[in-house]
């Protein structure tokens, strides 16, 4: 016979080891501790209790006035752009969304169509080489090689007034506009001014040239490492050496109070900032402004409404100025390709986008570019989202056609966004929308990975477009199916509830694709709202009520066992008291619990008169 008069130490409290397999069915594990249980009198059970699923959000506005156990994720307006590709953390914006192509989100409240885009002057309209836009008086003028082009009007049947700079053997390698006179810079470094009805004369002759813009009447130069202001009939007055040979000044812009520009060398890029006198005659020497990452390489910068917008190899970034003329600069917003302009306008900003991707199979009669396209992307100074300086933003107008190009010039012509191409053509807003596009929301799980059983979904719009919208639902990253295929209804602005037969899923995405109007081309479908309804898969775990004899001698097995049931006791109410998830073995197997109540009934004093003898009911739940 053995004898065990051991009280509970440390190591028996964290003990995890499996109970061996010899030991009866009555005596079963308790943190791997071996226990006699009292079998009579039906106090030993074990029972199941529903497992419910909980949503780990703070967010309650899609969970109110719901039947028990049915969940709703819904999505309303999508007027805070593109860029978030989770929907349901707590700090994930509701009206955000993953990707888009060909839709415009900036109607808060739903959503619909971009306008298709036409190329201006037909498909034989196009040029090789760099192409810029300017304004002149109530005309648009394309510039390209040695000639300026002159419209004032926009159809893809428009025909341009030419006028030729006469420096056929030297291109334009940048423009300048003041509103009235185009100035433009030729590749030997020669600086002409054009003006309707006068004509062209030379400016200035200045080798090593490589920008000119004009910034608060001045017309500031970079050569080579030198930026001067080229304003007046004298010599260029030097602003500013910069002290490395190979840095290159290549784009200008207004601030506040001062005029910035953008240069560097290799990887390394910095907006410097320039002070006018205040009497007009010269400029304070340059001064940095803001470094940009290293790897991140100027290409444009432009300003609008008070902010400063960089473009760059990696996208655009935001700046604020502050007040001794410093620069702070947002996230970048990405782009494939590098940004090379931008155009304000109302509360939007747009900036070239070179690589514009539909990354799209079609599941119906949806039409799309077969690869990716030049065109446009939008930033809505208006609304803001992980940051200050983070304005909304989605992709916005594209070609169709043209790919594998440089989208190097944007303006605002007779209301509206007009884009040229280098190497190809010019491109504006048609009246049309654009024949099919999509939004994908982002992915959501209701707020916890465990499985749901979807229900139905369901879409809601403004009556009065026939177009057509599909939904496709990508259940845990299995690619898409479509789900749901409609017809926009003229009087009525939902739909039915689409079933969804309790699939089962963990995360889910949703992707609306839209076609316009077959009847009018320049109507499309509105979309105001998206639900999907589902509801926890229940699970069940197990309960037990253990009957723990807690005596000073136990026969177990017909080995006797001496414990000091004292300190027994304290060591099964810290397992209730502490929390702790530990194993409890019965019949060989072994569970994940934890102790949730206890009932004590103590029957006779010890031996020492000290402490109870009796029967520890403690009550467990299974973690699953």
């Amino acid at each position: 016979m053995a004898e065990i008069t051991d009280t509970f130490s440390e190591p028996y409290s964290l003990a995890q080891a499996a109970l061996p397999s010899s030991f009866s069915p009555s005596v079963v594990g308790v943190n791997g501790r071996p226990y006699l249980i009292d079998t009579t009198g039906g106090r030993y059970n074990r029972r199941g209790v529903a497992v419910v699923q909980q949503r780990n959000t703070s967010d309650q506005r899609d969970i109110l006035l719901l039947p028990q156990d049915i969940w709703r994720q819904s999505f309303e307006s999508w007027h805070s752009g593109a860029g978030q590709a989770n929907q349901d953390r707590n700090d994930s914006i509701a009206s955000r969304f993953n990707q888009s192509f060909g839709v415009n989100p900036w109607t808060k409240y739903e959503f619909s169509l971009l306008p298709a885009t036409e190329q201006l002057g037909g498909a034989s309209a196009t040029y090789t080489g760099d192409v810029w836009l300017t304004l002149h008086d109530s005309e648009l003028i394309v510039v390209n090689d040695d000639s300026l082009y002159f419209y004032d009007t926009l159809s893809a049947s428009a025909v341009a007034v030419s006028t030729v700079v006469p420096d056929a053997a030297n291109p334009i390698i940048d423009i300048a506009d003041d509103g009235h006179i185009i100035t433009t810079l030729h590749a030997d470094g020669k600086i002409y001014k054009t003006e309707a009805g006068v004509g062209t004369t030379l400016h200035k002759t200045l080798p090593g040239t490589s920008f000119v813009e004009w910034v608060k009447d001045y017309l500031i130069i970079g050569d080579e490492n030198v930026l001067k202001d080229a304003t007046g009939s004298s010599s260029p007055h030097t602003i500013y050496t910069h002290p490395d040979t190979a840095f290159r000044w290549i784009d200008a812009c207004p601030g506040r109070n001062v005029i910035y520009i953008l240069g560097g060398i290799g990887e390394r890029w910095v907006v410097h900032r320039i002070t006018i006198n205040e009497d007009g005659t010269a400029f304070e020497t340059a001064i940095v402004a803001v470094t940009l990452p290293d790897g991140e390489i100027g290409y444009s910068i432009g300003e609008y409404l008070g902010f400063i917008f960089i473009g760059t190899n990696k996208g655009v970034r935001m700046a604020s100025m502050e007040s001794d003329g410093s620069l702070t600069l947002g996230p970048t917003i990405p782009t494939s390709q590098p940004v090379h302009c931008f155009e304000g306008e109302d509360r939007f900003v747009w900036f070239g986008n070179s690589e514009i991707d539909p990354v799209y199979t079609s599941l119906g009669d949806e039409q799309y570019p077969s690869g990716v396209v030049c065109g446009l992307g939008r930033m809505d100074l208006q609304t803001f989202t992980v940051t200050a300086l983070t304005p909304a933003y989605a992709n916005d107008l594209f070609t169709g056609n043209e790919t594998g190009k440089t989208v190097k010039s944007v303006v605002t012509f007779q209301g509206k966004r007009v884009f040229a191409v280098s190497g190809g053509g010019v491109y504006f807003e048609s009246d049309s929308k654009v024949p099919s596009g999509w939004l994908t929301q982002g992915v959501m799980s209701f707020s916890v990975e465990d499985l749901k059983s979807a229900l139905y979904q369901q879409a809601k719009w403004i009556p009065g477009c026939a177009g057509r919208l599909y939904l496709d639902l990508a259940f845990d990253s299995t690619g898409y199916s479509r789900f749901g295929r409609l017809r926009i209804s003229q009087n009525v602005n939902r739909s039915d509830n689409l079933s969804l037969a309790g699939i089962r899923f963990s995360s889910v995405e949703v992707r609306y694709v839209m076609n316009r109007c077959p009847i009018n081309p320049a109507n499309a479908p509105r979309i105001t709202r998206w639900e999907l309804r589902s509801s926890p898969v229940k699970g069940k775990a197990s309960r037990w009520e253990v009957p723990i004899m807690n005596y000073e001698e136990l026969d177990i097995d017909g080995v006797k066992y001496t414990r000091d049931v004292t300190q027994e006791l304290e060591t099964l109410m810290d397992l209730i008291e502490s929390g702790t998830v530990f194993t409890y073995q019965e019949s060989g197997r072994s569970y994940q619990v934890h102790a949730r109540d206890f009932v004590w009934q103590p029957e006779k004093v010890t031996s020492s008169g000290r402490g109870w003898q009796g029967v520890y009911t403690l009550v467990l739940e299974e973690v699953l």
